[in-house]
């Protein structure tokens, strides 16, 4: 990639009547955009910075405010998780495509998705829905992709793999004891199957959640290679050079 470009001032935005989110851009036109979906604990830090990455690689980012306004600390979990449990599917769908809305606004005209944990699952999800209308998606430890049996209300998603419509990468930590080695087969079978172009790259010594650097979870050398193995799949489904 070319020198990283300098990022204008990052600012909030509607994707959605009563739904914020947050946007972050290069200065200069760009025709690359990409949507930022958040774990369960809601648009916070980490989501903004790893926005303000993208911005610094040169891609214009969305992050759809899914909680709407609701936020969570890490140690807080059972909070977050009962509000990820009531989160609907058609609607975050709608609020996704209000993120790509945003984007195109903004000049993005090649655009891509990219989710951790809850947001993984989603940006799997959104490629099934929203397909058309990007390059590639990209879930880091999305869980309740393919369990071998469903973890609470959220469906498994195995029977939306003939829908996929773009390039798919999942990378997982080795060490994710909420995510078992079965489920990477398990979908890799499915999207062979189906013909689909997808990547699966794992992380040894890797826990759920090692690229999220606020967190005790975090492991450097694991995250900047995940996110090195990210680009370049963003690079390809670009045609970037």
């Amino acid at each position: 990639m070319s020198a990283s470009p300098a990022a204008l001032p990052a600012r909030n935005v509607a994707v959605a009547p009563g739904v914020g989110g947050f946007l972050a851009r290069p200065r200069g036109r760009t025709a690359d955009g990409v949507v930022v979906l958040m774990e369960a604990f809601g648009l916070n830090a980490f989501v903004r910075e790893t926005c303000q990455r993208f911005a610094h690689a040169g891609y214009v980012a969305c992050a759809p405010d899914l909680y709407h306004g609701e936020t969570f600390a890490y140690a807080d979990r059972d909070r977050a998780v009962a509000k990820l449990a009531t989160l609907d599917d058609a609607t975050a769908m709608n609020e996704i495509a209000g993120a790509l809305d945003v984007l195109e606004g903004e000049g993005a005209r090649r655009n891509a998705i990219v989710g951790f944990c809850m947001g993984g699952r989603l940006a799997f999800l959104a490629n099934a829905a929203h397909g058309d209308r990007l390059r590639a998606s990209v879930s880091f430890y999305g869980g309740g992709i393919a369990p071998a049996e469903p973890k609470g209300p959220r469906k498994p998603l195995l029977d939306r793999v003939p829908l996929l419509r773009a390039p798919q990468l999942l990378i997982y930590g080795a060490r994710d004891t909420s995510i078992a080695a079965d489920e990477h087969a398990r979908l890799a079978q499915a999207l062979s199957e189906c013909n689909k172009r997808y990547g699966i790259a794992v992380y040894p010594d890797a826990p759920h959640a090692f690229a999220t650097f606020d967190r005790e979870t975090y492991r450097e050398l694991q995250a900047e290679a995940a996110f090195r193995t990210m680009f370049a799949f963003l690079d390809e489904a670009y045609g970037r050079e």
